[in-house]
């Protein structure tokens, strides 16, 4: 995929990635570089998000848009700079509730949001800018040479202008689970989350160790996590960091390097933790963090059955986490199925028991269904009595389903509901497989936790 990148030399020296801000209180543009108009256009002029976004990806490849007659793409305000969390840009999404798509437009005036206001209805007049991606996020810009540039403060007037509409924005509540690129740039809540406990107290971005960015980790009760990304030149990156857990909302988007998702807030106002309750105790957890490299898999509680074949699961490190792991490949058998079953749980001390995990894969084989997971109330806990107990499949989005074409990508199972199961518990994940018939995925599986909500 060819992208246009930004010149990141520069952009490092002044602080200007993406979602990345900086607004000097003495870094205003004068009020006559930004269009004041307040317009609307025929429908028959108007462009939505999803069509641009969709010019670059039917391409995948840099998109100057051209048209034979003026097109405006309409959308509604969803970041400030107010907070100097935010710099020379505008980030849209095509409704102020339940929106289906968002996209970045760079332009080269600060502040915005003195005319662009959260919430406001704008218009983007196409014609002749460039839509591409740059680290992993969709945004439109004005092409000179292979660098996407901002839309400048001269030409501004001539691109962006102002609806007499300020909406009121509501985020959209999602999951960690359930992020995906159809995600990025919306303006989303999170959930009964919190500060990981041994970040709580500590600065957004004032730390030692801090370079551009702070970055801290948000988590769920159910070991899900995300970073939240905050400007060592934001407003706020000296307040510290609120214990108890609760909601936050802000702009879904990728790290600098197109790593790993984050998330951007314009104001701290926007996180609401006012839950001082701690995360129940966890019925199961299991991150692997303790196993050893390239070992057959052998956690306390934990039971490696080989069913068929010679291959049973093993432990893995890789870059510090560890984590199960199963694969056919060059094990020469014609049927490999192997089991991990996890300690066992009492499902009847609490009610509404659930179920997450972490799924991902390498070399896929087109159709080959690997990982299978299951719950039984009546195993009895040994090798024997696996093919008597009655096993129940459990649904849960796998990496192999989420995205097939990318390796070794870690997948949120979703919350799986256990509340409708009582006795003792157990939790089995069982790979199919065969090298002779080449059927032989690598599956990887980690932190897998059940905890009542």
């Amino acid at each position: 995929m060819k992208t246009i990148k930004f010149n990141k030399i520069l952009l490092l020296a002044f602080s200007l990635v993406v979602f990345n801000a900086c607004v000097q209180d003495d870094d205003f543009d004068t009020p006559d570089t930004i269009n004041s108009t307040v317009v609307d256009f025929p429908e028959d002029q108007k462009v939505s998000i999803g069509a641009v976004l969709g010019s670059y990806y039917q391409e995948n490849e840099p998109v100057t848009l051209e048209y034979s007659s003026p097109r405006y793409m309409e959308g509604y305000v969803v970041s400030s700079d107010e907070g100097g969390n935010f710099y020379k840009q505008l980030v849209l999404q095509d409704a102020p509730e339940n929106p289906t798509a968002a996209i970045v437009v760079q332009i080269d005036i600060n502040p915005v949001f003195t005319r662009f206001e959260f919430g406001r209805k704008v218009f983007i007049k196409l014609n002749g800018l460039t839509v591409a991606e740059d680290n992993g996020v969709v945004q439109l810009g004005r092409l000179d040479g292979d660098e996407l540039n901002r839309i400048a403060s001269s030409l501004v007037p001539d691109h962006v202008f102002r609806s007499g509409e300020i909406a009121t924005i509501v985020p959209k509540e999602v999951t960690i689970g359930e992020f995906s690129n159809d995600l990025e740039s919306q303006y989303i809540r999170l959930t009964n989350v919190r500060f990981n406990e041994d970040q709580v107290g500590m600065t957004f971005a004032s730390e030692s160790g801090d370079s551009f960015d702070g970055e801290r980790i948000i988590e769920t009760c159910l070991g899900s996590s995300v970073i939240l990304s905050t400007s060592t030149f934001s407003d706020f990156k000296a307040l510290t960091l609120p214990g108890n857990r609760g909601s936050i909302d802000g702009i879904l988007t990728r790290d600098f390097f197109d790593d790993f998702y984050t998330i951007y807030l314009n104001t701290p106002e926007d996180i609401n933790f006012n839950n001082p309750d701690p995360c129940p105790e966890p019925l199961l957890a299991a991150n692997f963090n303790d196993v050893t490299d390239n070992s057959i898999f052998d956690v306390d509680g934990w039971l490696n059955v080989a069913q068929a074949g010679s291959e049973f699961w093993t432990e893995q490190v890789y870059q510090g986490n560890g984590y199960a792991e199963f694969t056919a490949f060059q094990t020469n058998d014609s049927s490999n199925i192997g089991w991990l079953i996890s300690p066992a749980m009492n499902l009847d001390a609490e009610d509404g028991e659930v179920l997450t995990f972490q799924t991902e894969h390498a070399y896929p084989d087109a159709g080959h269904d690997a990982l299978k997971v299951y719950i039984s109330t009546d195993f009895d806990g040994t090798e024997a009595g696996v093919g008597s107990a009655t096993w129940d499949e459990l649904d849960f989005t796998s990496s192999l389903e989420n995205d097939f074409e990318e390796w070794f990508t870690w997948t949120e199972s979703g919350e799986i509901d256990l509340s409708s199961y009582s006795g003792t518990g157990y939790i089995a994940f069982v790979y199919t497989g065969s090298d002779t018939s080449n059927l032989n995925t690598t599956i990887h599986v980690d932190n897998v936790f059940v905890i009542v909500q």
